[in-house]
């Protein structure tokens, strides 16, 4: 495992290591030639430190699994032990002149000891590994400050990524890169390249590995044609190879982009402006997606008060077999009255082809008031939104592509896709950056409700509670059918000088199917209100909130009660406990169930000296759901931090327990870790 970590590193900035270290020896060895160099040689050594470190690491992961399927209960021990010792440098200086060249370098060369065990029902094995470490930061930067300017660096971490109710990964990064400025007032330039690997390992059945390969290199240029013109132009080709936890599969994609903008400025004060866009991106792969966009936007300021926009877009898209053109129009109007009230006018129309198959008209309009109005007893705040749309399809039952959809995590709530009649086998879960796809059945579960898809988070992934996705897929549209959408929002609240503010937020949507045919669209209907009061205070906050969510698919009633409470607050110590309770019934849907869900955590910062601080901080979670039974989390942590001197250390010890109504799983971690600092060693 390490040995393979050396293989990864660059040659080339091995090389340079050992050319620099070297150089530094012989500076060393000669203290004439070394006052030489500092007085204005080729080389100089402006800081050296060295530093000798010990590290290590246990972690141990009991899993107690029972299904239905086996009639006994299946148990799983893993224990690892680490143990690596380093001796580093960090030293920087400049090459001739600091305006030519500087150089930073944070360099540790160590060994390392890994042992891991894993035991069974049936089995046991382990593995023992032991080698070398090299770690290095190194950065070079030529002609800083200039025209013209570039910079090289190269590096290897260590890092640990502490995760909510599971066992914490241990994430090894190399990388190596370089970027070139070329700074100019007309037309500025950039130019860099980056490369990253990246392994994370955990310790349930070694499942948590993981292993990404990500290359990028980036090209942009802002062009100042004159004052009332600029032309932006950026570059992108990546590669990127990824293989995931719980899963063998692998996903590999290459990627190139160009975004072309253009902005022109006119009027007598500048104050409208023409924006065009054009995007291209070409991906081959197993996320392959190609785009063709572009689009112009005027903007019109017709007063301090009054402003509209006209937007026209055509999109060409290529994904999943499917071919689809789009092209759509904006009209937009904002006017504000006074400092109160703002309005703004929105209307669109877009025209849709997929494989000269599926025709969709749509168009609609919407009106907004935004009202904000100091009084008396504090501040007032409205919104009324009111919209409303028709989309007409005429197709042979053929299928239409989404792509990032957006959804959030809330839970005991799973996402609802906005569409129905979805083909599970085509969903695809991203992350927000589109560059990590999460697993089914691993991070993540599909499925319908009638003909409703719902995407459900699996509490062992990597998808977290309140954590925002994207969402990819295919839904089968009916022959010759209409949708018609009513949507009305509205929220008003008062906040009030002594902290509290009361506030009222209703969503109501409503869609209706004309007359299709194939197969009906259910109709789709949601009004959702929400009642509450928020109180702040500087030591204190609590909301408390009544909810009802009246939905055709999953009715239900809530009651939540959030808190925030800083115990204590001084330079020397901090506590703070935060707190949530729901209490959820589904009634009336496809779904009937009771959920009452609890959410504890406390933090403690204490500041036992100068040099010690101690860290401590515990989070709970109970979640009781009648239909699928109970689930219990602990996280537990604590960690003692010093610096006394050159000396410096860290204990970290860590508890977690995940309890499922299928499993139970206890991980018990300490991480340990000294280093002592010999500061401008190598300038003695």
């Amino acid at each position: 495992m390490i040995g393979a970590a050396i293989t990864r590193v660059p040659p080339l900035f091995i090389s340079a290591a050992f050319v620099l270290a070297g150089t530094l020896g012989s500076a060393i060895a000669d203290p004439d030639k070394a006052k030489q160099e500092e007085s204005g040689g080729l080389l100089t050594l402006d800081y050296g430190d060295i530093y000798l470190e010990l590290e290590s690491e246990f972690s141990y992961t009991d899993v107690q699994s029972r299904s239905q399927r086996f009639p006994f209960k299946r148990s799983q021990t893993n224990r690892e032990w680490r143990f690596e010792e380093r001796f580093g440098l960090t030293l920087g200086g400049t090459v001739v002149d600091a305006k030519f060249l500087t150089y930073r370098a944070d360099l540790s060369f160590g060994l390392a000891q890994d042992h891991f065990e894993e035991s069974t029902n049936f089995d046991h094995q382990s593995e023992t590994d032991r080698g070398y470490l090299l770690e290095y930061d190194a950065r070079v930067n030529i002609f800083p400050g200039g025209a013209f300017s570039g910079s090289v660096y190269g590096l290897r971490r260590d890092d640990r990524i502490n995760r909510r109710f599971q066992p914490t990964l241990t994430e090894n990064r190399t990388g190596f890169g370089t970027s070139w400025v070329f700074a100019h007032d007309t037309i500025p330039m950039e130019l860099t390249y980056d490369f990253t690997h990246t392994d994370r390992r955990g310790n349930r059945e070694r499942r948590d590995d993981e292993e990404f390969t990500d290359s990028t290199l980036h090209y942009n240029l802002d062009w100042h044609i004159d004052e009332h013109r600029v032309f932006k132009l950026s570059y992108d080709h990546s590669d990127s190879q990824q293989r995931f936890q719980g899963t063998s599969l692998r996903f590999e994609t290459t990627r190139d982009l160009i975004i072309a903008d253009h902005e022109l400025a006119f009027g007598e004060q500048d104050q409208h402006t023409l924006r065009t866009r054009f995007r291209w991106q070409e991906e081959s792969g197993d996320f392959a997606r190609d785009i063709f966009e572009i689009g112009p936007q005027l903007s019109l300021s017709h007063s301090d008060t009054f402003q509209t926009s006209y937007k026209y877009q055509f999109n060409r898209e290529r994904y999943a077999g499917l071919d689809v053109e789009t092209q759509r129009v904006d009209f937009q109007a904002v006017h504000q009255l006074y400092s109160n009230l703002t309005t703004t006018i929105d209307a669109f129309a877009l025209y849709e082809d997929v494989e000269d198959d599926i025709n969709t008209t749509q168009y609609g309009a919407s009106v907004d008031w935004q009202y904000n109005r100091n009084n008396r007893f504090g501040q007032l705040r409205a919104n009324l939104a009111l919209a409303y749309d028709t989309e007409e399809v005429d197709s042979d039952e053929g299928r239409r592509l989404v792509l990032d959809e957006s959804g959030t995590f809330r839970d005991p709530i799973p996402i609802t896709l906005r569409n129905r009649n979805v083909d599970l086998a085509s969903v695809v879960v991203t992350d927000t950056g589109n560059r990590r796809i999460f697993i089914a059945g691993v991070d993540y579960v599909v499925f319908h409700q009638g003909n409703v898809t719902r995407i459900a988070r699996v509490r062992t992934g990597l998808i977290a509670d309140g954590d925002t996705v994207w969402v990819d897929y295919l839904f089968r549209t009916p022959a010759h059918g209409q949708l018609d959408t009513v949507r009305v929002d509205f929220s008003i609240e008062q906040k009030f000088a002594n902290g509290m503010t009361p506030y009222y937020r209703l969503s109501y949507r409503n869609q209706e199917d004309d007359v299709s045919f194939g197969f009906a669209r259910r109709a789709d209907r949601t009004n959702h209100h929400r009642l509450g009061v928020r109180y702040e205070k500087k030591k204190y906050s609590l909301d408390v909130e009544y909810e009802i969510f009246d939905d055709t698919i999953e009715p239900y009633d809530a009651f939540h009660v959030n808190g925030l409470y800083h115990i204590v607050q001084s330079s020397a110590r901090s506590i703070d406990i935060s707190s949530r309770f729901s209490r959820l019934l589904f009634e009336g849907g496809f779904d009937n169930r009771n959920v009452t869900l609890v959410d504890v955590q406390l933090d403690h910062h204490l500041r036992l000296s100068d040099a010690v601080s101690l860290v401590k901080r515990l989070g709970y979670r109970y979640e009781r759901d009648s239909s699928r039974g109970i689930t219990q989390a602990w996280d537990v942590s604590a960690g003692l931090d010093f610096e006394i001197g050159q000396l410096s250390g860290e204990l970290v010890l860590e508890y977690d327990r995940l309890g499922l109504p299928e499993s139970e799983e206890d991980d018990y971690g300490v991480f340990f870790r000294v280093r002592r600092e010999f500061p401008d060693a190598l300038l003695r």
